[in-house]
């Protein structure tokens, strides 16, 4: 019985849940409880028939969590995990900023350095053609550096959203994060 919450797609404990509709699955974890409970010897026979007609009776999560109280230990529902402070996001958005600086950089940097050895090696010392391909390189480097406020805060919306999602689905597994 351990595992017992962990059975429900759902936690029926949490307020948000109790008003959700019970699924034919979550009144079978609760139908087991009741088995186990019954060839135990903790339910009589007239019990484990009264509560079944209860339980197939009952339309919401937060129905089941009282049909067994007395057999299964109803302790809180795990606490939904802090929200994530927004100057670590900041922070967190600072480094994929200079990760993407850096990634320009390299983007620049090699194709230059190849395209000007070519040049260097093929070439007369006529027209320097090397200069198309560092224009346009040189500014994707100028657009990432200039646009640092932009990326920090698209890479915070993103950490946000991310957050949150697997706030809800935590909650929604009745499970903690590691």
């Amino acid at each position: 019985m351990d595992n017992f919450w962990e059975s429900f797609r759902l936690d029926p404990r949490q307020p948000q849940n109790a008003s959700m509709r019970a699924s034919d699955a979550d009144r079978d974890v609760v139908r087991a409880a009741f088995a186990d409970a019954y060839a135990d010897g903790r339910l009589t026979r007239e019990e484990h028939d009264d509560r079944l007609t209860t339980l197939f009776g009952s339309r919401t999560l937060g129905e089941l969590p009282p049909l067994v109280a007395d057999l299964v230990p109803v302790s809180s529902p795990p606490a939904v995990p802090a929200a994530v402070p927004s100057a670590d996001l900041r922070t967190r958005g600072a480094r994929k900023w200079r990760k993407d600086v850096e990634e320009s950089v390299t983007a620049f940097l090699v194709p230059t350095v190849i395209c000007t050895v070519i040049w260097i090696a093929f070439s007369d010392g006529g027209f320097f053609w090397p200069a198309f391909p560092m224009l346009f390189l040189g500014l994707n480097l100028v657009k990432t550096v200039v646009q640092r406020e932009s990326i920090i805060d698209r890479e915070v919306r993103r950490l946000e959203k991310k957050a949150a999602k697997e706030a809800l689905q935590n909650s929604a597994d009745g499970t903690q994060p590691a």
